[in-house]
This record gives structure tokens, C-alpha cells and sequence, in this order.
């Protein structure tokens, strides 16, 4: 396949001219990314709310606002997905109705049928946008859903390039929302600072703020003092920078280490992970088919591989991405 052949979905919007060609991103192995969240495509039809089972409406720029649309090679054609980049929001904690305030990257490995969002910018009906908040709904989060072959192929493959492309864009769409040159850290990695301290001998809490102190020292200044993260360029972060927004955000100390949690998640989209782990509540197939890089408590905290920099699936994205990004 010619990865240089744009996504028939994206040249579809382009032509409706609800995207233009500077919103599209795409690396050199056929990854594909819009980015302008589903809330601002739907706004370039005036479509502003959405319509749930029983008839309430809700504001699309308070759900949607945080995912994106993406694809990957299929043969000759692409498969379509979504994916979210979420700063620290306050929606929740002040009682607007929203999909939560955790900030976060989580790439679903559901695919996604576009044609749901092509009817509802051309008819925004009740009937339309219902469709359209249920499929997203049906990728983001239902439960008892089945992973897209392509989709697994393309992000298990270690020498893929898009989560790196994701990561970066991520944290430079965190940087940008710094006032001046101060990012304030997010909520829960505060939390996690404060009981670090709280429970000196609990290793769970203390990888980050550690990390955390190992970056500044190795910088050799204040990169992040557990309240603000000081970034001198928001345009062209720093390597220090980047690691510590992603640090607070993701959970991930590097680019790496971020790749590495995509493609750990997609490894474990196999038939024998379906088995539900009673301490769990559920299968690692359903924690698995949404790759959730977030600092919020997860089933993948502690012995994790892709959280240890010197483990063989993070060494081993450094060996073939290191001298790319």
C-alpha cells in the first residue's frame, strides 16, 4: 500500500471542508491522525449537542472534545479509530455533566464506522446524532467489545512509528495550555506526591515523584518541583520537559516507555487474556483493548515492563526509534 495515499474519511472532510490539510498529521508508515477533536468537526456544522437514549442532550465540546480520529493501513484500504488526548480538567469535580477530568492518552483498538459521523454533518438529526454518540460510545468505552485485527497488527509491531507521533503531540498540546511558562501538575499526580510522602516505605507511590527528582538533577535545574512544570519554549520542548509532562500525565518517563505501554497493550489482545481474573472484576482482554497511559490507579501499575527503562520491551523501542524522534 502507498501510505501516502490520504484516508478516504480524511479526504472526504477535507472536501466538505470541515478539515483542512495543516489538521491532518501522519507519519511515514501509514499512520494517520486528525488533529481537531470530534466536538470541533461536529462545530463546523453547528452541530453542538448530542442526543443519549432517553432523550437529554448533552454538549458535545463536554464529551467529544477530547478525542480524535485516527487510522491505520488495511490491506488497501484504512481502519479508522479513535483516540484521546485529555489535559487536567475540572468539569466533574464542579458538577457539569462530562467524560471525566483525568488527564491522559488512551488509543481504543476498536474500529470505528465513520459513516455514523459522515450522517450526522450531513443530517444532524435526533435520530443521527444518537447513532453517532452510540458508535463513539461503543469504541471509548463499552464493555464486551472486540479488538480490530489491523488495528492490533499495526500498533503490536514495535518499529511503528505512531505512538510516537501521538506522544509528542500530546505533550506539546499540554505545553500550549501553560499560562506563561508555568504547567501546573495535574491533580492526581499530586495526590500521588502527597502519599509518596505519607507512605515512605510504599514503593507504589513513589516511581514518579523519584523519577521526578532523578530529571531535575540529571537537567540540572528545576524542570518540575511537584507543584509546576517550568517550560522554557512551549513551541520546542526540551527532552526533560517532554519526559516530565508525560511523567505527570501518562505515567510513562519517556516516549519510550509510552510506545512501549501501546504496543504491551495490543500483545495481550489473544483469546486466553478473555479469561476474567477474579481480583480483577474483569479480563486483561478489556483492560487491554483500550491502551490508557494515565497516572490514575490500574491494574498495570508496579511490575509493568513498559514502566522500567532498562525492561526489554522499552530497550528495544530505543534501539529502533531513538534516532527517529
Amino acid at each position: 500500500m502507498d501510505f501516502k495515499t490520504t484516508p478516504k474519511l480524511f479526504e472526504l472532510l477535507q472536501s466538505k471542508n470541515i478539515i483542512d490539510e495543516l489538521d491532518i498529521q501522519k507519519t511515514d508508515d501509514g499512520f494517520w491522525l486528525i488533529y481537531k477533536s470530534v466536538s470541533d468537526i461536529l462545530a463546523q456544522k453547528n452541530i453542538f449537542e448530542f442526543s443519549d437514549s432517553d432523550g437529554n442532550l448533552f454538549k458535545c465540546n463536554r464529551f467529544f472534545d477530547d478525542w480524535f480520529l485516527y487510522a491505520v493501513p488495511n490491506g488497501r484500504e484504512y481502519t479508522y479509530s479513535l483516540l484521546k488526548m485529555r489535559e487536567q480538567e475540572f468539569d466533574l469535580k464542579e458538577d457539569v455533566p462530562s467524560d471525566g477530568d483525568t488527564p491522559g492518552v488512551t488509543i481504543s483498538f476498536i474500529a470505528f464506522n465513520y459513516k455514523t459521523l459522515l450522517d450526522c454533518l450531513d443530517n444532524p438529526s435526533y435520530d443521527n446524532s444518537f447513532k453517532l454518540n452510540n458508535e463513539i460510545n461503543r469504541v471509548v468505552v463499552y464493555k464486551r467489545q472486540l479488538h480490530d485485527k489491523s488495528l492490533k497488527k499495526y500498533f503490536k509491531n514495535p518499529a511503528s512509528n505512531g505512538s510516537y507521533l501521538v506522544a509528542n503531540l500530546y505533550t506539546s498540546h499540554i505545553a500550549n495550555m501553560a499560562p506563561g511558562s508555568c504547567l501546573k501538575v495535574p491533580e492526581y499526580y499530586k495526590e500521588i506526591v502527597h502519599k509518596s510522602i505519607s507512605y515512605k516505605n510504599s514503593n507504589k507511590f513513589a516511581r514518579l515523584p523519584q523519577f521526578i527528582e532523578s530529571l531535575n538533577q540529571t537537567a540540572g535545574y528545576i524542570v518540575c518541583d511537584n507543584e509546576k512544570i517550568y517550560i522554557k519554549n512551549s513551541k520546542n520542548l526540551t527532552e526533560y520537559e517532554t519526559a516530565a509532562i508525560l511523567a505527570t500525565h501518562t505515567g510513562n518517563t519517556s516516549i519510550y516507555s509510552f510506545a512501549a505501554e501501546v504496543e504491551y497493550h495490543a500483545r495481550f489482545l489473544v483469546p486466553l487474556a478473555k479469561i476474567k481474573i477474579p481480583f480483577l472484576g474483569k479480563s486483561i482482554y478489556e483492560s487491554a483493548i483500550r491502551a490508557d497511559m494515565t497516572i490514575c490507579d490500574n491494574e498495570f501499575e508496579g511490575p509493568a515492563p513498559f514502566y522500567r527503562s532498562n525492561s526489554k520491551i522499552v530497550k528495544r523501542q530505543c534501539m529502533l526509534h531513538q534516532r527517529k524522534v
